[in-house]
């Protein structure tokens, strides 16, 4: 159950929980370290406070006898220090006042040992002496450190309530700013509900540092901006397709209507229909295939095939066509460099033959097209020129643009569904080329075409 609360906490709870409890582990081992450091130098204190009493008794010997109750008389009480001296047989030589420890005396002397008795914390020097007199005699320094652990857990408590506060103060400080930085998410989250289908012009507040939170706020505006461009083409896409359709749907209707009243008896009649409605089935076929070639493209699905070819010859043959289906107009191939290309043969000759029929329908009879192609570094440009009506200068840049028509009071009577040129783009694009068109009204036109092909 606590596992899921935490899981499902806002990321402000988390973020405070997660710096509250780093916070809190650091406290605890400087605390930690700190009061094992004091402790340290308390002992190292200690120890060399009795070595010193250990030297002044042993100085003050020399000169006093063992039993001297002056022997002791420096040792400051408030030190809680006590010395006991002490013949081989137990027998107590010389003690300090108040002195009540039932340490054992034995080796090694010399040294500083610690122990905890009764609850009581002593520090002890035990030391072997040489009297003349008495001959072999020992001495117990005994340090009690019950007033340096008091210190210790005053410390200690001390310490204790300012990690208590400075927790509590971390917390309510990291839920504060965690907020503050986690608001610019607030705000995408609450601009990303009000984004639907039907309002893609809301943008998310990109103010304030430039970090990941602003970064992230201008990819999502980014991803926006593509799908508000995506929608409103395929929006215009279905708008446009379905009224390209509408008109040969149409038609096919009213022959079918034509045909069920009169075209049983009627031999005219039924010849118009039938031929009326082949001609529609095969411009909503064609309409179809451009349409499903753009969608292929637009998914990434288009397969390309690579074939060696000579790009000269291709034009020849697309030249040859050309003159076979049109009579109306001259159609030549002047200037064409002999240039092994490597590419989709099918889509290249594609590309070639929907600017030429283009440029076929925009040109009175009798007018002349040229395909020309020539070498340039390791590109092939590939131009298609005629003398037909021209495109005006503002018209340029939306020619490739799907179902778009130059002339839209002639192109019912031109025919083509605006589809033509958008598939050469789509193909030109395919190579990573470029397409550059010069054009002047009632001159003529220029498409050149750029593309990275020639085989190295």
């Amino acid at each position: 159950m606590n596992l899921c609360i935490i899981k499902n906490a806002k990321i402000s709870v988390k973020l405070t929980g997660i710096f509250a409890l780093m916070f809190s582990v650091m406290l605890a081992v400087s605390n930690a370290y700190i009061l094992h450091g004091v402790e340290h130098y308390m002992y190292m204190q200690t120890a060399k406070r009795l070595e010193d009493v250990n030297q002044i008794i042993l100085d003050r010997l020399k000169l006093k006898q063992l039993s001297s109750s002056e022997l002791f008389s420096d040792i400051l009480p408030n030190e809680n220090i006590f010395i006991k001296i002490m013949d081989k047989n137990g027998k107590i030589i010389n003690v300090s006042d108040k002195f009540d420890y039932h340490l054992k005396i034995s080796e090694p002397y010399g040294k500083i040992k610690h122990v905890e008795k009764h609850e009581k914390h002593l520090t002890y020097l035990n030391t072997k002496i040489l009297d003349k007199n008495y001959g072999i005699l020992y001495m117990q320094i005994i340090k009690d450190m019950d007033n340096e652990y008091d210190f210790l857990k005053i410390l200690f408590f001390f310490m204790a309530a300012a990690d208590l506060f400075g927790i509590a103060l971390s917390i309510l400080l990291g839920y504060i700013i965690s907020k503050k930085m986690l608001n610019p998410i607030d705000n995408i989250t609450k601009t990303a509900d009000e984004i639907s289908i039907n309002n893609l012009k809301e943008r998310i507040n990109i103010q304030g540092p430039n970090d990941e939170l602003k970064r992230l706020a201008t990819t999502l505006n980014n991803m926006i901006d593509r799908l508000q461009t995506s929608f409103s083409k395929q929006t215009q896409f279905v708008s446009d397709a379905s009224h390209e359709l509408r008109t040969p749907i149409a038609i096919i209707q009213g022959y079918a209507n034509l045909l069920d009243r009169w075209g049983k008896n009627d031999r005219e009649a039924l010849d118009k229909s039938i031929e009326a409605i082949k001609s529609e089935s095969h411009s909503m076929g064609e309409l179809v295939e451009k349409l499903l070639f753009l969608a292929r493209n637009d998914n990434k699905s288009q397969k390309v095939e690579k074939n060696v070819f000579y790009l000269n010859e291709l034009i020849d043959e697309v030249t040859e066509e050309t003159r076979m289906i049109d009579k109306k107009h001259i159609i030549s191939n002047i200037n064409n460099e002999n240039v092994q290309a490597i590419a989709d043969y099918k889509l290249i000759k594609q590309l070639i033959r929907i600017i030429v029929d283009n440029s076929i329908k925009f040109t009175k009879e009798h007018g002349k097209i040229d395909i020309s192609s020539v070498k340039f570094g390791k590109y092939i440009n590939i131009s298609i020129s005629d003398t037909g009506i021209g495109i005006p200068e503002n018209e340029i840049p939306k020619i490739f643009d799907r179902f778009y028509c130059v002339d839209k009071s002639r192109s019912k009577d031109i025919g083509g569904s605006g589809l033509g040129l958008s598939i050469a783009k789509q193909i030109v694009d395919v190579y990573n080329g470029t397409v550059d068109i010069k054009s002047t009204v009632g001159k003529g036109t220029r498409i050149t075409v750029s593309l990275d092909i020639i085989e190295n």
